[in-house]
């Protein structure tokens, strides 16, 4: 059972959407369709057949109107997906895991989460609300993103960005970090029995990069960030060059965080073996950007991932945990980020471990 998408304007009506979107009892999972009436009241010898959704309780979706991408007039939206666990939300209200990649990634964490809390009483968990952040594709696609929408919202601002070599749009992501904290989450909050004080964000390759750069220009957005394989390499290593200006705010112990963080780095350790796949095309525009990163890394101590881990873990109230994952290549990491957020985002409080 899928939702109509939520009109642009006035907020008021997205308010009441996702408010009667919710309260509906029986959830399903995001795409599913109705059972076709004429298979249910098929004769019971039929040959049974394929057409049953597979649902998963607490799950609706709404789409957003997104900005139009630089050099393009076609409407495009963001797709949030949100799962809501089951049963009453906690004294201050709900953790929150916002997940990067959400059209692929949301799935495994929200199904994760729940079930944590569909195990027995003497084995059930915390649970958590988990906001898919993805992008409405066409119907008919087979893609699991929308690449061009991806590359801008997930890239990073400074002087001089342009296309990439494939002419996608880069550098968007303030831009979207405006719409989560100005739009999203005040109407989500609004919505739902919401912990402010507990959320995080997850990411994943270029969703890793973003996931860095929110840490390290916007703070305060969650106090758990989940970063697997990471880009490094993108423009240069420019975000590097916003690790080393955030340590310099903090590691001080001048300016105090805004709260305990905790960020959780991870690679695979195929993908540090820098093994290239013979089928995949070389991209010289990645390799000359990665070069100039690596000599950027090295000008400031960073020569790989868990440098920087180690860098960050010198900043006081922010502790910093560093995994190789055995036998994963760079998009194997994207599994273990889901378990990896699915443990670490439903803690009961800040001064509590994950259960």
């Amino acid at each position: 059972m899928s939702a109509s998408p939520a009109t642009p304007s006035p907020d008021t009506s997205r308010r009441h959407w996702l408010a009667s979107a919710l309260a509906v009892p029986s959830l399903s999972m995001l795409g599913c369709a109705a059972v076709d009436s004429t298979v249910a009241a098929s004769p019971a010898a039929a040959t049974p057949a394929l057409v049953q959704p597979w649902p998963m309780p607490g799950v609706r979706y709404m789409d957003l109107p997104a900005p139009t991408l630089p050099g393009t007039s076609k409407a495009r939206q963001h797709r949030v997906m949100v799962y809501v666990p089951q049963g009453s939300a906690p004294a201050g209200g709900w953790p929150v895991i916002y997940v990067l990649d959400g059209n692929l990634m949301f799935p495994i964490v929200a199904q994760l989460v729940h079930n944590r809390g569909g195990r027995g009483a003497d084995m059930r968990g915390h649970s958590a609300v988990v906001v898919g952040l993805g992008h409405a594709l066409p119907p008919d696609s087979d893609e699991v993103h929308d690449r061009a929408a991806r590359t801008y919202d997930y890239t990073l601002p400074y002087a001089g960005v342009g296309p990439d070599s494939q002419g996608r749009a880069q550098g968007g992501a303030d831009v979207f970090l405006d719409w989560i904290a100005q739009q999203l989450q005040p109407l989500l909050q609004s919505q739902l029995p919401l912990s402010a004080q507990q959320q995080t964000l997850v990411g994943h390759s270029y969703g890793g990069l973003l996931t860095l750069h929110t840490l390290f220009t916007r703070t305060a957005m969650f106090q758990r960030y989940v970063t697997a394989s990471p880009s490094l390499w993108w423009g240069g290593g420019i975000v590097l060059e916003e690790a080393v200006q955030f340590m310099r705010r903090y590691a001080s112990g001048q300016s105090a965080l805004p709260s305990a963080l905790n960020v959780y780095v991870s690679q695979g350790s195929e993908e540090m073996s820098a093994r290239r796949d013979p089928a995949r095309t070389p991209n010289p525009e990645r390799e000359a950007a990665a070069r100039q990163a690596q000599a950027r890394a090295q000008s400031h101590g960073l020569t790989n991932a868990a440098s920087l881990s180690a860098a960050l873990n010198q900043v006081q109230g922010l502790q910093c945990q560093h995994n190789i994952w055995p036998g994963a290549s760079h998009g194997g990491t994207q599994l273990y980020a889901c378990m990896q957020a699915a443990q670490v985002g439903v803690w009961a409080a800040p001064s509590q471990a994950p259960g």
